[in-house]
């Protein structure tokens, strides 16, 4: 095993580089799937429902699955740093897919759900990797805080960045050639981009790439089964604790952003004011992750990870309780929203402890395993969010364009303040009793893990 190194600062300060690539390609996704099938591939709506059924249930499976990937993988320019390099040109070209009109509508809709489950399954094992490396590389606490609140900050940058130029982008690309072909070129943009940050990334940490880790042809004891890889999370409350406060946080934001524009429109009567709210929920999200880093070396990362939701639950309380106008709103939110900013920038960092509280627990190294889980919450709230808001709009008696009602009114604010602040409440309390891992018995694994290993 190499000597290791101590971390240049350009490795930390540009950690974080790959997540500003990777959501400039992604939001296409996100913010235009659906649409794309619909309006521009002209996919009948039966169908592209079919779509994003299926490619959502792959979506969830394909995490666990890269994790298992990438722990069985070791190439030669280190275990996780390799897939910054071989990973993303072939994720690349097949999110493309997902975006390019073929022929007919149902072989655009075979193709395009073949890009997408392809794509998927590449894009979680680099993804894991990348967040990996945040703890193989390093096992200074510090270090891997200002890591992993950079990345939230490139992250949130990249969010912003997208929701900038995306749609003018298509537009532009569009009326030059056709509205469908926009998208593609578009998402063609955005995949180049995350290209060039992964391997920026992959070029910096050139001296790391085996820094805890065994080389190619290394001890055949580095390598875990698919089952000890999985009773990895039955062992490790805090990683069970932290992965359903993600749960509950990621549940809390999709629904709110998925009934931003019911409350925009039928509640504070201000439609044109929902672009700005979800441009300052992004600059929210790059604040916190500026404040996580110094707020979670001073206190800690589950101290710091409950203060930021009880801030969020709070706001979210205050906006279910009080009358609201369109300011007053505003204000509120993006306080709270700080609440959901801190913790996303913690959790690489969170996520690598409970790497090593496995290792410490069991005696064996699952990291990429377990880095990879931090997906799953993400995944899971995203599959489960439409189910919620469409119990939550029925209830309120929702029709298009109605005109407003008490019922209505008072259905969508429970549906946007009072059931988020449940989910997130939930977190909350789950981080607090399953969660133990503070800095100092953080500290004493590490010791006793290093000191294992010199045994070895």
């Amino acid at each position: 095993m190499n000597q290791e190194k101590a971390l240049k600062k350009s490795v930390i300060n540009l950690y974080g580089l790959p997540s500003f690539g990777f959501q400039v390609m992604v939001n296409m996704e996100v913010f235009f799937f659906a649409a794309f099938l619909t309006d521009f591939a002209l996919i009948p709506a039966a169908l592209a429902g079919t779509v994003l059924m299926i490619t959502s249930i792959f979506d969830i499976v394909w995490v666990p699955t890269a994790g298992v990937i990438l722990d069985k993988s070791n190439m030669k320019w280190g275990r996780y740093r390799s897939w910054l390099l071989v990973g993303p040109p072939f994720a690349a070209i097949f999110f493309i897919m997902q975006f390019t009109k073929f022929g007919n509508p149902t072989m655009t809709a075979v193709l395009v759900s073949i890009g997408f489950i392809v794509s998927h399954l590449i894009w979680n094992v680099f993804y894991a990797a990348h967040i990996a490396m945040n703890n193989s590389m390093t096992t200074v606490r510090e270090e891997r805080i200002s890591m992993s609140s950079n990345r939230g900050m490139f992250n949130a940058i990249g969010a912003i960045a997208f929701s900038y130029f995306g749609t003018t982008l298509i537009n532009t690309f569009g009326a030059a050639t056709t509205p469908a072909l926009g998208y593609t070129l578009t998402t063609i943009l955005g995949a180049s981009i995350m290209i060039i940050t992964y391997y920026t990334l992959f070029f910096l940490t050139k001296d790391y790439g085996f820094h805890g880790l065994a080389k190619p042809g290394g001890q055949k004891a580095d390598k875990l089964s698919a089952k000890e890889m999985f009773g990895q999370i039955v062992v490790n409350p805090p990683l069970i604790g932290l992965m359903l406060a993600e749960l509950g946080r990621y549940l809390g934001r999709f629904i709110i952003f998925g009934l931003a524009f019911y409350y925009f429109k039928y509640v504070i009567d201000n439609l044109a004011g929902l672009a700005f709210f979800f441009l300052g929920l992004n600059v929210v999200t790059f604040v916190g992750a500026l404040l996580a880093n110094p707020l979670a070396k001073k206190f800690g990362e589950k101290v710091t990870y409950m203060i930021s939701l009880s801030l969020f639950v709070i706001a979210l309380l205050i906006v279910w309780a009080l009358p609201m106008n369109y300011t007053t709103f505003l204000i509120v939110m993006f306080i709270g929203y700080l609440g959901y900013g801190m913790p996303d920038a913690l959790g690489p960092a969170m996520y690598g402890n409970t790497a090593d509280y496995g290792e410490w627990k069991t005696g064996k190294n699952a990291r990429g395993f377990v880095m990879s889980l931090i997906s799953m919450p993400i995944k899971t709230a995203i599959f489960v969010r439409s189910v919620i808001i469409t119990a939550i709009l029925t209830s309120a008696g929702y029709i298009a364009d109605m005109a407003p009602t008490e019922q209505l009114i008072n259905g969508i604010k429970n549906g946007i303040a009072l059931i988020p602040a449940i989910f997130i409440f939930f977190g909350l309390i789950v981080i607090f009793f399953l969660y133990k891992i503070s800095p100092e018995k953080q500290a004493e694994m590490q010791a006793e893990i290093a000191a294992r290993k010199k045994d070895q």
